[in-house]
């Protein structure tokens, strides 16, 4: 694998030269005069623009660095994002859950998605929001009825995913003065904003089925989560292939592969996203997701 360090030697290559050097961390962002980019980190607020600028389509890069203004999301909102629940083992011995005997999907609603370091607002009347540090499989193509065997032929790559949760609404209604909505999760974790992705997309043939990764959750400095991902109960491989069985993963679309233990609702007392709070989600070898928490304060859920 090589080297950012050794990417950025790339400038001084002749370009047909540089067009044989493939990005091994993507990030796509905004540049001064506001178009958005893609290409690989070279330094400080530099990055090496990806040739021809799609990473769907190839991920060679050029020998054209420019400034990076504003880092987005590494992909644009997907058509479909895609959550799985309830694939850590500690995380369900936690919630007294039973293990699921197949991946657990849920949807996210698209506009849930949100870019590294813009806010997660929390709708007045949200009770008990949580953070879930998750890594994120990028669809690559199209997929459908996938084997375990080739599923990897369909990921792109991977990235980071808070799967930001409204307890209060993945429950029945009870007497602390939840809403509830039938015990379904769907509903309670897509909410606007809810789904930040980033910061860069680090491809398959860098992480493979990206296990053995570290990850690990901090809310104001303070460590929540710890965990590898080698301790989902379902691997990337195996959600892939059970997610497109008879229905088509679409190019671009995200799945969040799960969160192990250490959510504020598993913690003792029970410890929310409060407003003020930064949530750093970081996994070896992709980087770190930053947001900042906003509880607006007017009562709109009653």
């Amino acid at each position: 694998m090589q080297s950012i360090a050794a990417v950025a030697t790339v400038l001084c290559m002749p370009t047909s030269a540089a067009h044989n050097v493939m990005a091994t961390k993507v990030v796509r962002f905004e540049d001064a005069k506001g178009r958005i980019l893609y290409g690989q980190p070279s330094g400080q607020d530099k990055v090496l623009l990806l040739d021809g600028n799609d990473p769907f389509e190839s991920l060679r890069l050029s020998d054209v660095e420019v400034d990076m203004a504003k880092l987005l999301a590494p992909v644009p909102r997907p058509q479909a994002i895609y959550a799985t629940g309830r694939n850590y083992l500690d995380h369900i011995k936690a919630r007294n859950a039973t293990p699921p005997k197949t991946p657990s999907l849920f949807f996210k609603n698209i506009f849930a998605y949100n870019h590294p370091n813009h806010p997660v607002i929390i709708q007045a009347g949200q009770k008990l929001p949580d953070y879930e540090g998750e890594l994120a499989v990028v669809i690559g193509k199209d997929c459908k009825d996938v084997s375990e065997e080739n599923a990897l032929e369909c990921v792109l790559g991977y990235t980071i995913c808070n799967d930001v949760s409204e307890r209060c609404l993945q429950t029945e209604n009870d007497e602390t003065g939840c809403l509830g909505n039938g015990g379904q999760f769907s509903f309670s974790k897509g909410f606007d904003t809810h789904a930040p992705l980033g910061p860069a997309l680090v491809p398959t043939e860098v992480l493979g089925d990206a296990s053995g990764l570290l990850l690990q959750t901090r809310v104001n400095g303070e460590l929540r989560q710890n965990a590898s991902t080698s301790d989902m109960i379902f691997g990337v491989k195996q959600q892939v292939s059970f997610f497109s069985q008879g229905t088509t993963l679409p190019l671009g679309s995200v799945i969040c592969t799960g969160t192990p233990l250490g959510e504020g609702v598993t913690w003792d007392p029970p410890t929310f996203l409060q407003d003020g709070d930064v949530v750093d989600i970081s996994i070896a070898g992709i980087g770190t997701l930053s947001n900042p928490i906003v509880r607006q304060s007017s009562t709109v859920l009653v």
